[in-house]
C-alpha cells in the first residue's frame, strides 16, 4: 500500500520544465493586462541579437518590428540601434513597482550570492519553472541525480512555500562552484510551480527581482540578457508556463537599469 502511494505521489516529486508540442502562440486569458497602443517602447540592440530574437523577446511579430522601423534587409541590423517595438507602450507605465524586501532579506539574497567570482563569465540568465506544485532544491537534485543531469540542473531554485519558506533563494552546487549547466555563459534560475496553472506569489516575485538584481550587477547583464526557457531556439516547451510575469519582471529590470546608469 506505501509502495503505491509513493508512485501516485511520485509525479508532484519530479522537477523539469514541461516540454510541450510546438504550437501557435496561445492567445492571454480574459482579463490579463495586455499592453496597449500608442507604441512607445524602444530596445537597444546588442551583439549577437537578431529581428527574430528581439521579436520574440517583447512578444512581436518580426516582419511587423522591420516594418515599422522601416528596415527591408534584416542583415543592416548594427550595434546601439534602437527599435521601435510595436503595440507596447513603456512598461514603466503597464506596472506598479514592486514593493521591496526588507532590508535583512535583501541582504541574505545577497549573502546567498556571495561576492563577484573574478574568473566567472556569466552573460545571461534563463528562467524556468518546476511545473509541479511543491518542490525545492533537494528534491529536484535527488530526481535530477536519477535521471543522470549530475545533480541540480539550476543554480538557483525559488520556494513557493511548500517545501521551502515561499520566496526563499536555494543555491545549487553549481553556483557554489561557478559550473555552468548545459549553455557556457547561462545563469539558470527555477522557480518552484505550475505557472500554466498557478500564479507567480508576490514573494517569489520579490525575490526573483532582487536575486537578478545583484547578479545584474555583479556580472554586467543586460535586462536584453533575460529569457524565458521558451525562448531557447529549438525548445518546444512552454517553460515558464503562460502566466509567468515576464514583462512585469522586465520592467522592474530595466528600472533597476536606468537608475543604475544615471549614478553611474
Amino acid at each position: 500500500m506505501r509502495f503505491c502511494i509513493y508512485l501516485l505521489l511520485l509525479p508532484a516529486l519530479v522537477s523539469g520544465c514541461a516540454r510541450v508540442h510546438a504550437h501557435p502562440p496561445i492567445a492571454p486569458l480574459a482579463g490579463q493586462l495586455r499592453p496597449a497602443a500608442p507604441a512607445a517602447l524602444y530596445h537597444t540592440v546588442e551583439k549577437g541579437q537578431t529581428f527574430y530574437r528581439i521579436a520574440k523577446q517583447y512578444g512581436v511579430d518580426a516582419k511587423e518590428l522591420m516594418r515599422v522601423n522601416h528596415v527591408e534587409d534584416p542583415s543592416t541590423l548594427e550595434v546601439g540601434q534602437r527599435l521601435l517595438i510595436p503595440g507596447l507602450v513603456p512598461s514603466l507605465l503597464l506596472y506598479p513597482a514592486a514593493q521591496p524586501l526588507p532590508e535583512m532579506n535583501r541582504g541574505e539574497i545577497r549573502r546567498r550570492v556571495g561576492p563577484k567570482q573574478d574568473f566567472s563569465v556569466w552573460k545571461t540568465i534563463t528562467l524556468h519553472h518546476s511545473a509541479t506544485r511543491q518542490g525545492s532544491a533537494k528534491l529536484f537534485d535527488r530526481d535530477h541525480t536519477r535521471r543522470h543531469m549530475g545533480g541540480l540542473f539550476y543554480h538557483f531554485v525559488l520556494g513557493n512555500g511548500t517545501y521551502t519558506d515561499d520566496g526563499e533563494v536555494e543555491v545549487g552546487w553549481r553556483w557554489k562552484r561557478q559550473i555552468k549547466a548545459n549553455r557556457p555563459y547561462d545563469i539558470q534560475i527555477c522557480l518552484v510551480g505550475d505557472f500554466n496553472k498557478q500564479q507567480v506569489s508576490e514573494a517569489q516575485f520579490a525575490s526573483l527581482v532582487t536575486l537578478i538584481e545583484l547578479l545584474m550587477d555583479q556580472y554586467h547583464i543586460s535586462p536584453n540578457a533575460i529569457r524565458k526557457h521558451e525562448d531557447i531556439k529549438g525548445k518546444h516547451t512552454e517553460c515558464p508556463g503562460r502566466n509567468f510575469p515576464f514583462y512585469r519582471l522586465l520592467s522592474e529590470l530595466k528600472r533597476h537599469s536606468d537608475l543604475e546608469n544615471r549614478h553611474a
